[in-house]
């Protein structure tokens, strides 16, 4: 876990980085080559490797609430991908980011609190709406 929260804290904060640096159309077709990373097992990767404008990091600092850094958000959730999958759920239905974190973290899957804290969604709908979303945000656009 530990690992885990020093690679994302790494990897938001290069893409807070980029965004800092206000990179403009020109500067956007120069690619990093990525960093070399330990061998481990790709369920235990949390992000690709890449980083510039179009970067997961950036696609989630994008939708952390305001005074919260990328790794506060995503503390407590099981994988990148759910607290991706709870940023954008929280967005698409204007729901407090707080409170639907406090649900998903405290074990109720995100269709569940998706329901609990808005009775009128389509929380199927929305958690499958949301989930590809965060698919999208951390391996890249499916096709």
């Amino acid at each position: 876990m530990r690992y885990f929260s020093t690679v994302f804290a790494a990897t938001a904060a290069l893409g807070l980085a980029s965004l800092a640096w206000g990179a403009g159309p020109e500067e956007q077709s120069v690619q990093a080559q990525p960093a070399p990373t330990q061998s481990m097992p790709r369920s235990e990767q949390s992000m690709p490797q890449q980083e510039g404008p179009s970067s997961p990091s950036t696609h989630l600092a994008a939708l952390v609430p305001a005074g919260m850094s990328t790794e506060e958000a995503c503390t407590g959730f099981k994988s990148v991908k759910d607290c991706a999958a709870s940023l954008h759920a929280s967005q698409n239905l204007n729901i407090p980011f707080g409170d639907l974190k406090a649900k998903v973290t405290g074990g109720q899957g995100l269709g569940a609190a998706i329901h609990a804290l808005k009775p009128d969604a389509n929380a199927l709908a929305e958690m499958k709406k949301a989930q590809g979303q965060a698919q999208d945000d951390v391996h890249g656009p499916r096709g």
